[in-house]
């Protein structure tokens, strides 16, 4: 005989570790963004909607085009389409962290440290944590992704 029960159980196996591997590689294309949720872990902190710590839950950072590795045991990845806004146009951003909206307001004020909105870290980071959630404006051309859960 060839092979052995050994020699089997390790074959089984290396398949088994291969098939996780490539099934941990993500392919975005160039007008995606892979939208990343934790598994298991630590408790988000709070009524906070997304964790920027390595917490359960979706995840701040996004996948960018081109490949990419998350475990797949650990992580589930989406593919969502990146939202252009056209020149011309005016994109609305709704957030979903702080105090709510004073009673008759309308929407959020800008302010320049958010930054169009290109960085979440920084936007929840170097903002104040009792600036009003609601809405903001954009002018194009600017190319950002509001993920499904912010909407």
């Amino acid at each position: 005989m060839i092979f052995d029960f050994q020699t089997w159980i390790l074959w089984i196996a290396v398949a088994v570790v291969l098939a996780i591997l490539l099934t941990s590689i993500y392919s975005i294309g160039p007008t995606q963004v892979g939208l990343v949720r934790k598994r298991f872990g630590a408790k988000l902190p709070g009524d906070n909607p997304l964790a920027f710590r390595g917490e359960a839950g979706y995840q701040a950072e996004m996948l960018m085009p081109g490949l990419r590795f998350k475990l797949i045991l650990v992580f589930a990845v989406t593919k969502h389409p990146w939202v252009q806004v056209p020149a011309g146009q005016i994109g609305v951003v709704i957030a979903q962290v702080g105090r709510p909206l004073p009673i008759g307001a309308k929407s959020a004020v800008y302010k320049p440290e958010f930054g169009n909105f290109t960085d979440l870290n920084v936007f929840i980071e170097k903002t104040d944590k009792r600036a009003c959630r609601g809405r903001c404006c954009l002018r194009a051309p600017l190319l950002r992704f509001t993920p499904p859960h912010s909407w």
